[in-house]
């Protein structure tokens, strides 16, 4: 770019990515052996935070603890420095800086987090941060480092070629993301060759074309520097600086349950209890195209086999469903399977009664987290078991372990709170009814997650969730407030012109009645109203 910090011409979408939340990076850090500080007490810096937004959902539900972020763009560190100082945020201090040049001060930090930096940063600043996270972790801090991985990237490198060839001698962003979206439409009809390579340039352009926002494309797949590494190069660069490979952010990405009986043992083999050496094999395995690897200090006691009796101090989280409920009730009794799956293919198959009993719990709490106590003592009282305490608390461990490595739910450690039931006055979290009053369908969760909210009463209603209203009340503005909206049209005769009509609040508060509950109910599901 030759008009100014690329990230200041133009905007990087904000998210918050869950996966880098210190609740989870806590809980993995304890299971192998590192007594990782707890989300409640802790020191946070992220690398690369653009305008903070991850940050700002670490400071709301975690006012103990202390949250700094870095980014060189000005622009993004001003938006998010804006909302800071409207949600009243002190233990989070935003920084524009440059990471080469920055100092982090004399604290040690307990995580430092850098998602989507590492690849599109030049090799002097890659080695920087290497450098800071030497330099300033705690003893038993973690770092997470995201990076475009290889041998899965060496398909994606064939579009980046292409399509920086193609936009060479544009500099308006704009310009250099329309040229690249033509280029890929045509790709998909117009590539010839053989079989293997037209195949794979058309499912490339596809996904690019189809689940690449604008901004992202512009960031990430056109930029001049991009560049993936193997999880063994990106382990090389680390040694040096004294930290060593932890695992994955991504739990279950380290899992070979994805292969046959022989594969795995072909990869155990090759591996020979290299722990890395494993990973490398099963990323040319499964073609992995994107890491998020966690790092610690070398001198830290990390065990490589995960303990599962550190899960007894943990939380856990999961989507979870079965197919084995005869009318709603699931079948406790032993020695009946029950299998439980999540929405992205994980599977789980038990006749334990306790685990049965336990991991519905965990599906019903959903999106909730479930403390593995409660969930013992829950799955003990409704199966009536007659196991010892210790026998129970063990198997469920080792379940619970188990099924965080498949991806069936994920572990937590002192994870953020939020109502699992709307009160009497309902609150949703300030910052959702910020970005909604800015004019956003895209919110922050307190999960934390990003929710889309795609219907106008649903909209309304979470602006008008500031924790002073009743339901009398909260029934009474949104029906004046949907009543106020612009007119619907309504093609009544068929010929495509439609008539304008609206509807008045007394029709609106008859319409909504019975559906203020259930509306309230959906918010606290999307993890949105603040605990009491």
């Amino acid at each position: 770019m030759s008009d100014g910090f690329a990230y200041d011409v133009l905007e990087y979408p904000s998210h918050v990515h869950p996966q880098a939340h210190p609740s989870r990076l806590a809980a993995i850090a304890r299971l192998h052996g590192i007594d990782a500080a707890s989300p409640r007490a802790c020191h946070l810096l992220e690398v690369g935070c653009g305008d903070g937004l991850q940050l700002l959902t670490l400071a709301m539900a975690y006012p103990q603890s202390r949250f700094v972020g870095v980014d060189l763009s000005q622009v993004a560190i001003a938006r998010g420095e804006a909302i800071r100082r409207r949600l009243g945020l002190d233990n989070l201090r935003l920084v524009a800086a440059d990471l080469m040049t920055w100092d982090p001060g004399p604290d040690a930090y307990d995580y430092i987090v850098a998602h989507g930096f590492f690849s599109w940063v030049p090799d002097a600043v890659r080695d920087r941060l290497l450098a800071l996270c030497r330099q300033v972790l705690s003893p038993a801090g973690i770092a997470y480092v995201s990076y475009n991985a290889l041998p899965g990237c060496h398909l994606r490198r064939l579009m980046w070629d292409m399509l920086r060839h193609h936009v060479r001698d544009l500099d308006d962003p704009r310009a250099r993301i329309t040229a690249a979206r033509d280029l890929l439409a045509c790709l998909e009809t117009d590539v010839a060759g053989s079989q293997v390579y037209g195949d794979a340039v058309r499912s490339e352009a596809r996904d690019l074309l189809r689940r690449t926002e604008t901004s992202v494309l512009f960031h990430d797949d056109l930029a001049d520097t991009n560049q993936p590494f193997s999880i063994s190069e990106f382990a090389a660069r680390a040694d040096p600086h004294q930290l060593r490979y932890l695992g994955e952010a991504d739990y279950h990405e380290m899992s070979d349950a994805g292969l046959t009986d022989d594969a795995r043992q072909r990869l155990a083999q090759r591996a020979a209890g290299d722990r890395l050496q494993r990973e490398q094999y099963l990323d040319y395995l499964k073609g992995r195209r994107f890491r998020q690897t966690l790092l610690c200090r070398a001198d830290a006691p990390m065990q490589d086999v995960a303990d599962a009796a550190m899960a007894r101090s943990l939380f856990a989280v999961g989507h979870l469903r079965t197919d084995d409920a005869e009318d709603g009730a699931l079948d406790l009794g032993a020695g009946v399977a029950a299998r439980f799956h999540s929405g992205d293919g994980a599977m789980l198959t038990t006749d334990h009664p306790v685990i049965k009993a336990a991991l519905a719990m965990v599906g019903n709490a959903f999106p909730a987290a479930l403390p593995f106590e409660a969930a013992l003592a829950g799955a003990r009282d409704a199966t009536r078991s007659q196991a010892s305490l210790e026998d129970d608390a063990n198997v469920l461990a080792d379940t619970w372990v188990a099924a965080f490595g498949l991806g069936l739910l994920t572990l937590h450690c002192d994870p953020p709170m939020f109502a699992r039931q709307a009160g009497p006055k309902p609150k949703a979290n300030a910052l959702a009814r910020m970005q909604v009053e800015a004019g956003s369908d895209l919110v922050t969760s307190l999960r934390p997650s990003m929710i889309r909210i795609d219907s106008p009463l649903a909209l309304e209603l979470v602006r008008l969730l500031d924790g002073q209203r009743d339901r009398e009340r909260l029934l009474h503005d949104l029906a004046e407030r949907m009543a106020a909206l612009p007119m619907e049209i309504e093609d009544t005769d068929g010929n495509g012109e439609g008539k304008a009509h609206s509807r008045d609040p007394a029709w609106w508060r008859e319409a909504l009645a019975g559906q203020l509950e259930a509306g309230l109910l959906q918010t606290a599901r999307m993890g949105l109203l603040e605990a009491d």
